[in-house]
């Protein structure tokens, strides 16, 4: 019997037995219960894992399903048991993926070692049986996780194994799963919505140009095409000078072109295809060279069967265009011409799927890119600028590398922009030499994150502390195995989860309630100057960090205090110390705020320690701190100064806790009955919280007519596109309100509809 809520293997085999087949249960890779017999019949309709759709709610599996394998054979219960245990002694995660199409010819292949394997045997072969079949490898007991086959042949498909061998005393090899790829072939083919057409007629709306490209009445695993004329082109019924031209969307490296020729019911009878022709070819529409020792198409037989079509070889020639010049058809009757489709293929001679992909984001300035590279390149030159333009005519800032990759870093990337780029494959002993790549794009992220603190766990080795080391230390575990005594202050990283008496016990270090927008966890500092002694906490980087990439100026902070809070704030990069220059009473706010520290007069190109303080003697409290990122632009800090009570019209601070009235602090006596709103917890205080029928009367008109006018209130909410201040009548000029749009955005709205300052 199977215990609820606990894992199992199951598995079931069926012996083919003629009119009686054998069916044997597994559990956990042991045999269970009689096997048992039975007649089979054959079963239709497809395979489902968890249910059949078909089955009731109450019959569906309500559990957890893994790892799930369908045979075509019936498995021993030796092979049953292998199935259960897994393959943490084989490799595994290969290098090209296995079954992987389009693999480029200069591939290695790699894979990820099995659990207990101290050498590797490589099997490597053209055939299945031969590579599943060796024992001889062709590589063996290398050290390295990956291999190199050498140039692979166009279009090949590949086999290859890696047994693990352990090491010593026992050395037992592992044959390794049999992996396949194929390699990339000799020219691709030109998708035909790349291609514009035109023709010099065409016989009606139905028989047009386009027909030649798109496909209609091919089909794609066989190659034949119909013999509806309404999937072909056709010529008006007398063409005095017929032809058909060919635009690609840029020069490409022609390799073949096919071609079906007019293939309608009556073509054996009439000979609409085309026989002589004269087929030219341009890279800029207006020179043109005529292909040799092409100059006729096979007729086609009329029949739904026709496959045969024609295969014109260009040899590489570069062209984006391609025309055919009609000198006659095959019937010779009449002046009217026709061609069911036309395909193209090329040498991939241009860059191509650059990553990250074209339109990427929040791209890091000192990251890498990498692209596919054209056939035969021995040389990349690279464009990269904000100006698009520049970029597509090759005025662009420029650098030259002999890989398909190159560093960001190198080229100067500022935070927060949209670059446009494109590559250039160059090979000076090529007849076209250069090969003008695309225009891809990607954008920059806003800033560069030192640490947004989302890692961070209960549980080791990501507690906080672990990595911002505090006066407490802590002890040693499998991962800290020299543990770590404290740094020597009074500081505390992260709440106390263990004492009974901490209101935190057994919670989470991290602070979940209390965080920036956008992030869902922020860290705790507590700190205790007793003794004369400061509270530090400090983080170093393995790899040291370069504070100026992309541009970066300004060191952000984000910190929120607490009432009670003492002392003065300050960090420490490098040892250079710099002090908070804000108001010491915003360590009493409870409210985030964010210290920017202009850099840029500071040399942070080597950064390998962040230090965080609170110093002043007796100096006590808790601080929240969020992310901390590096900006463009220099720190612009707005220091909160008090307004006063002068024009102040009403001011509800919501501190009552219980009740059906609000107070207005303002002196007003505006006093706000509440109707349906509930007391809840604010940012300071207690606050209101509201559904769709709560709400809060003042009695107060509000400022009427174009006078100046401020608003403001802290804000939390579950839905958008929602009215959290209302006042005035619908009137002109008069209805003023404060919302949420649908999409998050704040926005002032007069008259319910017309907006302003939307974000």
């Amino acid at each position: 019997i199977m215990e609820l809520d606990e894992w199992y293997h199951a598995g079931f085999t069926v012996i083919e037995g003629g009119d009686s087949d054998t069916l044997q249960m597994y559990v956990n890779g042991e045999p269970e219960g009689a096997s048992g017999t039975r007649a089979m019949e054959t079963c239709a309709g497809g395979y489902f894992i968890g249910s059949h759709k078909n089955l009731a709610a109450g019959s569906r599996w309500p559990g957890v399903v893994d790892d799930v394998r369908l045979y075509n054979r019936a498995l021993t219960a030796e092979q049953i048991q292998k199935v259960m245990i897994g393959s943490a002694e084989l490799a595994g995660a290969p290098a090209p993926a296995n079954e992987q199409i389009d693999v480029v010819r200069e591939a290695i292949l790699s894979w990820e070692p099995g659990e207990f394997a101290a050498t590797h045997d490589v099997y490597f072969g053209s055939s299945f049986e031969d590579v599943n079949d060796a024992t001889v490898p062709i590589s063996a007991g290398q050290d390295a996780t990956s291999f190199n086959p050498g140039r692979l042949a166009f279009d090949q498909v590949y086999y290859w194994r890696v047994d693990e061998v352990n090491g010593t005393p026992d050395k037992t090899v592992f044959k390794g799963d049999i992996w396949s790829f194929t390699a990339e072939p000799y020219s691709i083919e030109i998708p035909g919505d790349t291609i514009t057409v035109t023709a010099s007629s065409r016989s009606n709306e139905f028989s047009t140009p386009e027909k030649t490209i798109n496909g209609s009445g091919l089909d794609p695993n066989t190659g034949t095409h119909t013999i509806d004329p309404e999937t072909m082109w056709f010529t008006g019924t007398v063409d005095l000078d017929p032809w058909i031209q060919f635009e690609f969307d840029a020069v490409n490296k022609l390799d073949v072109m096919t071609v079906w020729n007019s293939n309608g019911s009556a073509e054996m009878a009439i000979g609409w295809g085309v026989k002589d022709v004269t087929i030219e070819y341009s890279v800029d529409g207006e020179n043109w060279d005529v292909l040799a020792n092409a100059n006729q198409f096979s007729r086609a037989p009329g029949s739904p069967t026709y496959n045969q079509p024609d295969e014109i070889a260009f040899d590489g020639v570069a062209a984006k265009f391609v025309r055919l010049d009609i000198q006659s058809n095959w019937g010779g009757i009449l002046m009217s011409y026709g061609l069911s489709e036309v395909q193209f293929s090329m040498i991939p001679a241009q860059a191509r799927t650059p990553a990250p992909t074209s339109g990427a984001a929040d791209v890091l300035p000192n990251s890498t890119v990498t692209w596919r590279a054209g056939r035969e390149a021995d040389q990349h030159t690279i464009y990269m600028s904000t100006d698009m333009n520049a970029v597509a005519e090759g005025l662009a800032p420029s650098v030259s590398s002999s890989t398909n990759t190159v560093d960001l870093s190198s080229l100067s990337l500022e935070l927060g922009q949209t670059y446009y780029w494109r590559v250039d494959e160059v090979n000076q002993a090529e007849a076209a030499s250069v090969w003008p790549g695309p225009v891809w794009n990607l954008s920059t992220v806003a800033a560069l994150t030192v640490d947004d603190f989302e890692s961070y766990s209960n549980i080791s080795p990501d507690r906080p502390f672990q990595t911002w080391l505090d006066g407490f230390g802590y002890s040693s575990d499998e991962f800290f195995p020299n543990g770590y005594a404290g740094n020597g202050t009074g500081a505390g990283i992260g709440h106390d989860i263990w004492s009974l008496s901490s209101p935190h016990y057994d919670g989470d270090i991290m602070e979940t309630t209390s965080a920036i927008a956008g992030s869902s966890r922020s860290m705790p500092f507590y700190y205790s100057n007793s003794g004369g002694v400061t509270s530090q906490t400090q983080r170093t980087f393995a790899t040291p960090q370069d504070w100026t990439a992309g541009g970066a100026q300004t060191l952000s902070i984000a910190f929120s205090g607490q009432a009670g809070n003492t002392g003065t704030l300050y960090v420490k990069i490098n040892d250079t110390k710099i002090t908070y220059g804000g108001d010491p009473e915003n360590l009493t706010l409870g409210v985030w705020q964010a210290w920017n520290i202009d850099l840029s007069g500071m040399n942070v190109q080597n950064v390998t320690t962040l230090q965080i303080g609170v110093e002043g003697s007796g100096a006590a409290g808790m601080i929240l701190i969020d992310d901390i990122k590096l900006h463009g632009k220099p720190g612009e800090v707005i220091t909160p100064v008090d307004p006063g009570n002068a024009g102040l019209a009403g001011a509800w601070s919501f501190d009552e806790g219980s009740g059906t009235v609000a107070a207005d602090s303002s002196g007003n006596g505006r006093t706000g009955t509440l109707f349906e709103a509930i007391w809840d917890t604010g940012v300071q205080g207690s606050a209101l919280s509201f559904n769709d029928t709560g709400y809060v009367e003042t009695g107060y008109a509000g400022i009427t007519g174009t006078g100046a006018r401020t608003c403001a209130a802290w804000i939390k909410t579950t839905e958008a596109n929602r009215v959290f201040v209302s006042w005035g009548l619908n009137t002109a000029g008069k209805k003023w309100r404060m919302r949420l749009d649908a999409t998050g955005g704040l926005r002032m709205e007069v008259n319910g509809g017309a907006h302003f300052g939307q974000t």
